[in-house]
């Protein structure tokens, strides 16, 4: 597998929104799509050559059983083309005001694969060293203060699959930049988790990849 690590120059991130300072259950949904829609509440910014489509799930029913009767009528598809392995991505800025994160241990969603070649999906979590809420950059798209982390999942199945990655899994990649942990609380100020990417990597170095996913969401496990 080519592991590819990309920066984008869209993580910077609006101004934080207000949040409920409610007991969160051990579930927080970033997005089910349900609302049939991936440009509002939240707001996914794409890139470079991918095209995102929310489509009916009556198309998509097979897979793990539990999964299919959980993903409701919506998810999103996601297709696109790449040269060199990478196609493209999206991403969402995730802090809110009084939204504190840290009882999560773990990052899930819903994937629904075609089979070997399906591609490759690298998860990307930003979170706030500096504590200004926002995510400045290099000139290459490197995070300069905070740090990034990701995580490499092969799609190679089909169907629906539940994929649930421990964060302690994902491998911290911009190096001295920021304090070199994964936090995810609001402690100090800071944000907390500020950005979800999602980069999207074709099975050749040449060639398409497309999948659909749904319910992304972190867990306390």
């Amino acid at each position: 597998m080519i592991c590819v690590i990309v920066f984008s120059s869209g993580l910077s991130g609006p101004a934080p929104t207000p949040g409920s300072t409610a007991p969160l259950s051990d579930i927080y949904m970033i997005d089910d799509f349900e609302d049939g829609t991936y440009d509002t509440n939240p707001i996914w910014w794409k890139f470079d050559n991918i095209k995102l489509q929310i489509v009916n799930n009556t198309a998509y029913q097979y897979g793990e059983p539990a999964v299919i009767k959980e993903t409701g009528k919506y998810s999103l598809n996601i297709a696109g083309s790449a040269r060199d392995w990478y196609a493209g991505g999206m991403g969402t800025y995730i802090a809110k005001k009084g939204v504190d994160l840290s009882k999560y241990n773990t990052f899930s969603f819903d994937v629904f694969g075609n089979g070997p070649g399906s591609g490759t999906i690298n998860i990307e979590l930003v979170d706030d060293d500096k504590g200004n809420w926002q995510v400045e950059q290099d000139s290459k798209g490197v995070p300069l203060y905070d740090d990034k982390f990701v995580y490499s999942q092969i799609v190679d199945w089909r169907g629906w699959k539940k994929i649930q990655v421990p964060l302690a899994d994902f491998n911290l990649v911009n190096p001295g930049r920021g304090d070199g942990v994964l936090d995810l609380s609001q402690r100090n100020g800071g944000g907390g988790l500020l950005t979800l990417q999602l980069i999207f990597i074709a099975p050749k170095q040449v060639g398409s990849l497309k999948y659909n996913i749904d319910n992304v969401a972190l867990i306390k496990k």
